[in-house]
């Protein structure tokens, strides 16, 4: 019997073994040097440990022989390196060390006491233009891609680029792009990315549509494209994703409420909706693609983290209470949002499948307003901590494991715990010394650890609700 003779999945799990070590026994690191030498200057050049090898060029080393056994083995090296693609912006002018080709010899050059190299110009582009012209002229590699991801691209040529990438790779499942694809991509282009009802390979599992803070003559660009939204004509279907990411913020035509209410018409089956990072999309914008998916939604990332959107995440207009259509999402497991206001009602269902970890960002308390007391929001504050206590009692019950935190008046309220953290120095003054009756050291702090904006770090306290409830009534805290 030949190994070929053996099951696809043994065979291919001896393949992947075998890769593994070959990893593991390849060069991982490459070389550089302090300078580039220039005309007519003479300067001592020194190599240096540059970083790690990219992964991509180590899976191809770790195949290169495993390519040259024969064609069944090449057509699983092939899959192997071709089943995530990563395409990364160079960035113009480069200083090479006189390095070479293969890196398996790249020991003799530690022996090098003469380190050679020069300065050159690379297209930025380069990269992605040979991605192009590879997956046109050799389709069979094209459908071996799984994953695309694109980083650093925004210009009109770029995206152009990207769109012909996207359209050779039938099988694709995951993706992320810039968010000016969605800009300057016609109706036609986003039916092929999205590949729902087109006949040809299957439809895209997960998208990621980054954005960032344009240059200025990139932005100025930018704003001058005409091209009419894509998501408007109703052949762009959302319904076969899964998986929609927006991460990063920016100020030229950045991704708005109308985007995700053109989006959430077909989006009807999502399970995981993340929002990171940016601050043009509203809670009711967000709100949309979760009514969407109402029945399938499973994970809800909504953590604006921006200076301007995380701490007042801006409501928009909204119709329904937030608090109970979160809580009667029926298949809802991993919860961390930002949302205007917040009571009781969101911990009051106990047929949720909620469980890890779960953070609440609130701006005020439901039915409070400027002129309510300070009585009344202690009241309003200890029915949701008791309703969040009950709930994680009920899911401890159910054998699983649920911790809630909340994130309220530059505060972290652990209400199983029954602690608060927080910085309480002008409290304590205000009460000549007084106050808090218990106190001990926080390792919670300012964003980085909390996600409270706005805050010099410093040491915190971690104090008991009761104290907090009664500096509030005291006026020594304000809510």
């Amino acid at each position: 019997m030949q190994i070929n003779d053996l099951p696809s999945e043994l065979l291919s799990n001896i393949l992947y073994l075998a890769t593994k070590a070959n990893e593991a026994e390849n060069e991982t690191f490459t070389y550089g040097l302090s300078q580039a030498p220039l005309p007519l200057v003479k300067a001592k050049l020194t190599k240096y440990v540059r970083g790690p090898v990219t992964a991509e060029a180590l899976r191809w080393d770790a195949t290169r022989s495993i390519r040259s056994v024969c064609s069944a083995w090449h057509d699983w090296a092939a899959s192997y390196n071709f089943e995530h693609v990563f395409e990364q912006r160079w960035k113009g002018a480069e200083r090479w060390a006189d390095l070479t080709m293969q890196r398996q010899k790249y020991s003799f050059y530690e022996l090098n006491t003469r380190p050679n190299g020069v300065a050159l110009y690379r297209d930025p582009y380069g990269s992605l233009k040979h991605t192009d012209r590879l997956f046109s002229a050799i389709p069979s590699a094209a459908n071996h891609v799984r994953r695309l991801w694109f980083n650093g691209f925004y210009v009109a040529q770029s995206d152009k680029l990207i769109l012909s990438v996207i359209a050779s790779c039938p099988e694709l499942s995951f993706l992320s792009v810039p968010w000016t694809v969605l800009r300057r991509g016609s109706a036609d282009d986003w039916v092929d990315l999205l590949n729902v009802n087109t006949g040809v390979g299957k439809p895209l599992h997960s998208l990621e549509i980054t954005a960032v803070a344009l240059p200025a003559d990139h932005a100025k660009a930018l704003e001058a494209d005409d091209t009419p939204n894509p998501v408007m004509d109703p052949r762009v279907d959302f319904s076969a994703l899964k998986r929609l990411k927006f991460f990063g913020n920016t100020l030229h035509k950045p991704i708005g409420d109308e985007d995700l209410q053109l989006i959430a018409r077909t989006a009807t089956n999502l399970e995981c909706l993340d929002l990171t990072n940016l601050s043009t999309i509203s809670v009711a914008g967000m709100l949309s693609i979760v009514k969407a998916s109402s029945q399938t939604l499973q994970v809800l990332e909504h953590s604006p983290r921006s200076d301007d959107g995380f701490y007042h995440p801006y409501p928009g207009h909204i119709d329904e209470h937030v608090c109970e259509l979160i809580a009667s999402l029926p298949r809802m497991r991993d919860l961390s949002m930002s949302v205007p206001y917040m009571c009781a009602d969101l911990f009051a269902n106990h047929e949720v499948r909620w469980q890890g970890d779960c953070q609440i960002r609130t701006v005020d308390i439901c039915n409070c307003s400027a002129d309510t007391g300070a009585h009344t929001r202690v009241e309003h504050l200890r029915k949701t901590f008791d309703a969040a206590r009950a709930l994680v009692a009920a899911r401890r019950r159910m054998g699983h494991k649920l911790s809630i935190e909340i994130f309220f008046a530059g505060c972290i309220f652990y209400p199983e715990q029954r602690l608060v953290h927080g910085d309480f120095a002008l409290a304590e003054i205000s009460s000549n010394g007084n106050w808090p009756l218990h106190k001990q050291a926080s390792t919670k702090g300012p964003y980085g650890t909390s996600g409270v904006y706005e805050k010099e770090e410093g040491y915190w306290d971690a104090i008991s609700e009761e104290d907090y409830f009664t500096a509030v009534t005291r006026h020594w805290v304000q809510l």
